[in-house]
């Protein structure tokens, strides 16, 4: 217990802005992010409902878009700031009146997973952690879903549902739910059977999913700036981009596959031969 204390007095987060959205990530320090991924590989073990996609083996937010290819009407909503508004003590409750821990080891619990009375944004622990403490509100809104005959799923904060009763009156009903519980509602969107809809970044359409046209639109820019650069050090720096965005879109639409693999190929090739050219350098200058 010494040493437990001990980590949640200087566990330590690293706090910086993600680059591409500025927004805050708090990330535990290397000691209390190997506690946080054993504890949620514990609670990983627990079997969950149908309807939660995230941090569940084998699924993913892949699957979670997946579940809604073939059907009619669609509607999502987001929880606005969903870690943030986690606070440390109901997290204590999860793991006192729900795990039945000892008090003092469920509070003890909380503070080394919590950052500043609130979920960690970059924490592993998080995604699950976050599902357990509002797992109540959760399986009201699947029991809401189901009560219109809809297929509703969960990744993280993102709710879908989907079906031919999916209408803006059961988008309203799911809003004041979601405030009942003290959380605020935002970016809803609702879809007509006809047309493709976009579940967790990525195109729902009849007969199966697809990649969105802004990750095509950074995919033909970043394969631009690669065959326009003349700089070696600077090509060998763009490609890893490039190549992680095409192996990761190729898990969509199979067509990536083949590009990623050329390029991937295309970058070893040049690294090659840039160290053939910095080895007989290092050997003139070892001799000299």
């Amino acid at each position: 217990m010494n040493k437990l204390d001990q980590l949640a007095r200087h566990g330590g987060y690293k706090v910086y802005k993600h680059k591409a959205t500025g927004r805050e990530i708090q990330e535990p320090g290397a000691a209390l992010q190997s506690l946080h991924r054993q504890l949620h590989r514990y609670l990983a073990r627990v079997e969950v409902p149908e309807y939660l996609h995230s941090a569940v083996k084998g699924r993913s937010y892949l699957s979670n878009a997946r579940a809604h290819v073939c059907v009619g009407s669609l509607i999502k909503i987001d929880i606005a700031k969903f870690y943030q508004s986690v606070p440390q003590h109901k997290v204590m409750h999860f793991f006192r009146d729900v795990l039945c821990c000892a008090p003092d080891v469920a509070g003890l619990i909380a503070n080394l997973i919590c950052y500043r009375g609130v979920l960690a944004t970059g924490s592993s622990i998080s995604p699950i952690i976050s599902y357990y403490t509002f797992k109540s509100l959760f399986d009201d809104l699947a029991a809401l879903a189901d009560g219109h005959g809809l297929n509703m799923t969960c990744y993280v904060d993102d709710i879908t549902m989907s079906g031919a009763g999916a209408t803006r009156a059961v988008l309203h009903e799911a809003r004041s739910m979601i405030f009942r519980a003290g959380l605020r509602a935002h970016k809803d969107r609702s879809f007509g059977e006809d047309g493709a809809k976009i579940v967790t970044g990525v195109v729902v359409g009849p007969h199966g999913i697809g990649l969105p046209f802004a990750r095509w639109q950074k995919i033909r820019q970043a394969t631009r700036e690669i065959s326009v650069c003349t700089d070696v050090a600077e090509k060998l720096a763009l490609y890893p981009k490039l190549v992680s965005r095409l192996y990761e879109a190729s898990q969509i639409d199979a067509r990536c596959r083949p590009r990623a693999e050329f390029h991937h190929g295309q970058w070893r090739a040049l690294k090659r031969t840039v160290a053939a050219q910095v080895l007989p350098v290092a050997g003139i200058e070892q001799a000299a």
